[in-house]
């Protein structure tokens, strides 16, 4: 008899498989991101029909195979159709995940991820933080589980605390009298972030995760976030998502 396993996860994707089945996408806790089918999800009256809507969270029943997964049940507890019947917040959301699939593998613990993208999704619908702010947030969030955060707080070269004038280089902030000694560093990263927008990148980067979206910002602050974003990825994250063409 198979292993029966309960996972905490959330749809990621699911897409339609011979005539009434879908494959889907989960981000588990506890096993990463995996594939499963979903005998009969597309007949309505069948009860996977509504577990395998993407952005689902929930309990999932499965069956594992040598391949894949078989979705066999289902305790939703928390569906977010509103997100996925908004043509902007869906964009926004898919995003998300296709940044959670790139990120996670499967048979390996997603707990962080998980839970980043569950409290990001919980944010966009509430509907008080505007969603270019709310995806500067999870990609820096996002970015520092994996590894790939840059030092905020202080100088890379003198450990100084500075909040004006300062530079980056590979791994985080130069301050502008360590970057008046380096020419090619003044020449290949002349991003100066004002005081206010480098806070809001502390605060992102140190915040705990339940208040990780409790703050707003000015539109001339955003904007200067989404341009440093924009360079920052483009530089350390050599991939081309595809759900980027509906927000760019």
């Amino acid at each position: 008899m198979r292993e029966q396993l309960a996972l905490t996860g959330i749809i990621l994707t699911a897409s339609p498989i011979r005539e009434y089945d879908r494959r889907v996408e989960i981000l588990t806790r506890e096993r990463g991101r995996i594939a499963a089918f979903a005998q009969g999800a597309r007949r309505a009256a069948s009860p996977l029909s509504a577990c395998t809507i993407p952005f689902t969270f929930g309990e999932f029943v499965l069956y594992p195979g040598r391949n894949s997964y078989s979705l066999k049940a289902a305790a939703i507890q928390k569906y977010f159709g509103d997100i996925a019947a908004d043509y902007d917040m869906a964009c926004y959301a898919s995003y998300f995940a296709e940044m959670a699939q790139y990120f996670t593998r499967e048979n390996i613990e997603a707990s962080a991820e998980l839970l980043l993208l569950y409290v990001t999704l919980l944010s966009m619908q509430k509907g008080v933080l505007a969603l270019p702010l709310i995806r500067v947030i999870y990609e820096m969030r996002m970015l520092q589980i994996q590894g790939q955060g840059i030092e905020l707080f202080e100088c890379l070269h003198c450990h100084q605390a500075n909040t004006s004038d300062v530079y980056f280089s590979m791994g985080g902030l130069v301050c502008k009298e360590c970057a008046a000694k380096e020419k090619e560093l003044r020449e290949r990263y002349p991003f100066v972030l004002s005081p206010d927008a480098l806070h809001a990148l502390q605060y992102i980067l140190s915040a705990p995760i339940e208040k990780l979206y409790s703050f707003t910002v000015t539109e001339e602050i955003l904007e200067e976030l989404r341009r440093f974003m924009h360079s920052y990825l483009g530089r350390f994250l050599p991939h081309a998502f595809k759900a980027l063409e509906f927000l760019e």
